[in-house]
């Protein structure tokens, strides 16, 4: 048996990268003096910079507090809708010490200049790709964990059982943490460089095709296999899949799990193995508006060239 076939050894990789995945969230930056974690600043330097390009980057007139409130409508805008869909309560208003960690970020940031930084950073043609790769990284990775515990946990400990075995609640709960903030953005004009928020008809009511993005699909299709990976009543639930093939099933069950299809109420993956499937898949998903940008931005590039020689001779 090759070492990729063997069971053990396939578990050993997914509990590998489980295991560097919860030392982000878990290593602080300073164990007495600021007990918080690494991945939680980076992530507020990643909301930063998305409310940051959302406003028009340097052509933005937000005062410092409007800008403040936006930051805020970043970063709990999708688990708030979730929250009033579940009837459950909205995240900000349990969540001081983060209103606290991002609000510090973002003063920073904007006060030092750094924000305008990583804006000509992302930007720029030469490092911009470099950004996106990176952005695309810290996104998967703090929207999967996102998914996991804020959306998929929340809806199966729901008092109603209709909702906590939903499949469709939990499709839109991922694709609502994921990308619900576009979704808030182009319905209250958020994207205004001078700050006139107003209500108005979202585009994409009026253009169906605007909700096809990777954000949105992206985390539906995370929730989707994080449910299946870790539902230990599959087969009950979802009797229209079919068997995975042995050697899909070798693959995934743990060492202990020798037969996958005689086992019953056991889950294929446990739950931090599971989440590092989703990162992984929702950068997947991601990598692809960014490979499709750069494919576009080539021939244009190959263009301009062309008409430069030609001036030239």
């Amino acid at each position: 048996m090759r070492p990729e076939d063997d069971p053990i050894f396939s578990s050993y990789i997914l509990a590998t990268v489980a295991d560097w995945q919860e030392l982000v969230w878990k290593q602080h930056v300073h164990p007495v003096y600021i007990p918080v974690a690494i991945l939680s600043v980076v992530h507020a330097v990643r909301i930063s910079h998305a409310t940051r390009m959302l406003s028009g980057a340097p052509r933005a007139q937000l005062s410092l507090f409007q800008s403040l409130v936006l930051n805020m409508i970043v970063l709990f805008g999708s688990s708030t809708l979730l929250a009033m869909l579940l009837a459950i309560p909205a995240p900000i208003l349990l969540s001081p010490v983060a209103i606290v960690l991002y609000s510090s970020v973002h003063l920073i940031l904007e006060w030092t200049g750094g924000g305008l930084t990583i804006v000509r950073l992302h930007t720029s043609a030469s490092t911009g790709l470099v950004v996106d790769l990176i952005l695309a990284a810290i996104d998967a990775i703090c929207r999967s964990e996102a998914i996991a515990n804020m959306g998929l946990a929340q809806i199966r400990r729901h008092p109603n059982p209709l909702v906590a075995k939903s499949l469709l609640v939990q499709l839109i709960s991922g694709a609502l943490i994921s990308g619900g903030v576009p979704l808030l953005a182009a319905t209250f004009q958020l994207h205004s460089p001078q700050g006139h928020w107003q209500l108005l008809t979202p585009p994409w009511l009026r253009d169906v095709s605007l909700l096809m993005y990777a954000d949105l699909w992206g985390g539906a299709l995370v929730a989707l296999v994080m449910s299946l990976l870790t539902s230990g009543d599959v087969e009950a639930r979802f009797p229209w899949l079919p068997r995975p093939a042995p050697q899909l099933a070798r693959w995934l069950q743990a060492a202990r799990k020798f037969d996958l299809h005689s086992v019953k109420n056991v889950p294929y993956l446990p739950h931090r193995e599971a989440k590092a499937v989703g990162a992984a898949l929702l950068f997947v998903c991601l990598l692809v508006p960014i490979f499709v940008r750069q494919l576009r931005r080539a021939p244009r590039v190959t263009r301009r060239q062309v008409k430069k020689a030609r001036k030239t001779k």
